[in-house]
């Protein structure tokens, strides 16, 4: 059974064509994040799975006071500084809620210091940032621990609506009620004991707990759900009902109201976006753009296959979105060579662009990634992406793969994104710029107001990683300038093209007799200002198996970046660990160890024994392969640290 069956299997209320939760599971791998759900089987924590990113930023413990009508935001959605407004509201809200509550995580007391999460943007694939909320954290009241989540959709109608109401779960206990500003809410709660624990989450999670749910559909259309899980196996959330209630009632915790509207670019498109029609549109001028680079260009059904009069794309119809359509790998020819094309395109192209990785500044990467402006304004990025090192037979140095990019910002604001593999031979990186400026592969109208939206998911959640394993692999080369080195990408996140949230990539290096491997943990922001007492309170599962606790030492750099240094020692294995964090609080964790391919159970990264991708019998030595100044410079290179801007 899949992630996503058992959520819908046990959850039975999210839409399908707004929550992708495979791309989830996919970016998390974190299945501490799963939790036992209404339905028999596990479900997402909190809905952290859908509703929490790793994204962050909390003020300890902010008292601001609630009003029955609290001044409206100021802030801009979906920013930084609305983030921070919306965490230090929740985190106020929890505790007039609850005041004995203590910060904590895995039986972890991290004391008045939040450990919570949030992200910008609402639970539907590649949302805008300015659709949404999504937050969470682990709390201790008493003796049990809790999880608790807030999600906010700015359209209630269509995200919460059809989540709201008793008659639609009978076998929940589940009331309704009104509130005292007319919001209607539904307060769900099940108590579960002796559930089976699916077979990949035994000895993480546990058969019996009890799991709250109380959502609200507001007088300003927007849609709130306050969620309170059992993290301890114990058969009794610590929290009540009514306590949940008054965080979702909580007239600070509101999105910020959206700017003006700019008005709609005009185009010459007669198809609606999202609709079949407009897949058609888009397949049909991607063709005509590509013969016209080479009269030898044809389609083909698959790899190898026969010749196909139009794109046969591998991902069907379902990505078609209003926003963000996506059509995915459709192979073709020229002559006798192969090839495989992908195209997104998104609305707010402004979005996408600024979130996407900026061109390596280092080595070979950096001399394959360009920035121009075409004659209509539009700024163009082409990437040629450097292969994962890594693999049985791979060189053992940055070299590059099939693999190109091309991102155009129009001058209308939208965005287009094409991804072609099969090389220079194929088609050249002119060729493919040409195609990508092409004014006829523009995104559609959206469709009439009142019109039914299409389900269409847009791009999925790796769709761009590529970039990311690039800048990675630029940095470690540039600080490792002799010995082994191999990187491959291990975890990523985002949300398509308004950005991931967080990548991380498992490396080894091997060089002057020594050898070690770890892990590059790469987030856009996180909770707090980095200090040696943060860091030992960081969730174990965002930082999974990483050793936090021994010599710590922590600084500022003249840029303003925030330094802290890690030295642990146990048994043999050394270990360091270096964070830079931005002033904006993204942030880079690099550890290395020097016991590489243990299959220990603190074996780094997680997943113990990493034969299939590191060379077999990799001794280490007394200490890492990297100094700890070296480890430093690593996690401060301008490619790491400006990888999730």
């Amino acid at each position: 059974m899949t992630y996503q069956q058992v959520f819908d299997e046990a959850m039975g209320d999210v839409p399908v064509s707004t929550v992708d939760v495979e791309r989830v599971i996919g970016r998390q791998r974190r299945a501490r994040r799963l939790r036992l759900g209404a339905g028999g089987a596990a479900v997402v924590a909190a809905v952290l799975a859908v509703v929490l990113g790793t994204n962050a930023l909390v003020a300890p413990h902010a008292k601001a006071p609630t009003t029955d009508v609290s001044p409206a935001p100021t802030t801009v959605p979906g920013t930084p500084e609305d983030l921070d407004r919306i965490d230090a509201a929740v985190v106020a809200a929890l505790v007039r809620a609850e005041p004995s509550l203590v910060w904590s995580a895995d039986g972890v007391d991290s004391g008045t210091t939040p450990n919570w999460q949030s992200q910008a943007g609402g639970a539907a694939v590649n949302a805008s940032p300015a659709s949404g909320y999504r937050g969470g954290g682990s709390i201790r009241v008493g003796a049990g621990e809790v999880t608790v989540s807030v999600w906010i959709e700015r359209d209630g109608t269509r995200m919460g609506k059809p989540l709201m109401g008793c008659t639609r779960r009978p076998d929940l206990k589940c009331s309704d009620r009104t509130g005292p500003g007319g919001e209607q809410i539904s307060i769900w709660q099940q108590a579960y004991e002796g559930r089976e624990v699916p077979e990949p989450l035994k000895g993480k999670e546990h058969g019996t707990g009890e799991t709250l749910k109380v959502r609200a559909l507001r007088p300003d259309g927007s849609f709130i759900e306050v969620g309170a899980y059992t993290t301890d196996g114990k058969p009794r959330l610590p929290v009540t009902a009514d306590q949940m209630v008054a965080v979702a009632l909580d007239g600070s915790i509101t999105l910020a109201p959206l700017p003006s509207a700019s008005p709609a670019p005009s185009s010459t498109v007669t198809t609606v976006a999202g609709t079949d029609e407009d897949g058609v549109r888009l397949g049909n001028a991607l063709t005509a753009a590509l013969k016209r680079q080479t009269a030898d260009f044809t389609w083909v059904t698959k790899w190898g296959g026969p010749v196909s009069p139009g794109p046969v794309w591998a991902d069907g119809k379902g990505r078609l979105s209003v926003d963000v359509p996506y059509l995915g790998f459709a192979d073709f020819r020229v002559g006798d060579r192969s090839g495989q094309i992908s195209l997104a395109l998104a609305r707010d192209g402004r979005t996408a662009w600024e979130y996407a990785s900026p061109c390596p500044t280092a080595g070979l990467a950096a001399r394959n990634c360009t920035v121009s402006e075409g004659a209509a304004g539009e700024k163009v990025r082409a990437r040629h992406l450097v292969g994962e090192m890594g693999r049985r037979g791979d060189l053992h140095r940055p070299a590059l793969s099939s693999h190109r990019q091309i991102e155009v910002l129009r001058s209308d604001g939208t965005y287009l994104f094409l991804a072609v593999s099969g090389g220079e031979t194929v088609l050249s990186m002119a060729q493919l710029t040409d195609v990508a400026r092409d004014p006829a592969l523009a995104i559609a109208p959206p469709p009439p107001p009142g019109t039914k939206a299409s389900g269409g998911s847009g791009p999925p959640f790796d769709f761009d990683m590529g970039a990311g394993t690039t800048a990675a692999a630029a940095a470690l080369d540039d600080i490792v300038a002799d010995g082994s080195i191999f990187l491959r990408l291990f975890k990523g996140g985002g949300g398509g093209v308004t950005g991931n949230d967080f990548m991380s990539f498992s490396f080894l290096v091997q060089r002057d007799g020594l050898a070690g491997d770890g892990e590059i943990l790469v987030q856009r922001r996180i909770s707090t200002t980095l200090t040696c007492a943060s860091v030992r309170a960081l969730l174990p599962t965002d930082h999974p198996r990483h050793q936090h606790t021994g010599e710590c030492a922590e600084s500022t750099r003249p840029d303003g970046n925030r330094v802290v240094t890690v030295i642990s020692r146990s048994s043999g294995t050394v270990t360091y660990t270096a964070f830079v964090q931005r002033p904006d609080r993204g942030t880079v964790e690099v550890v290395l160890d020097n016991r590489p391919n243990t299959g220990a159970a603190t074996d780094m990264p997680e997943g113990g024994q990493m034969e299939n991708m590191w060379p077999k019998g990799t001794k280490g030595g007394a200490t890492p392969p990297l100094t700890l100044e070296q480890v430093v410079e690593l996690a401060a290179h301008p490619d790491l640290v400006n990888l999730l801007p």
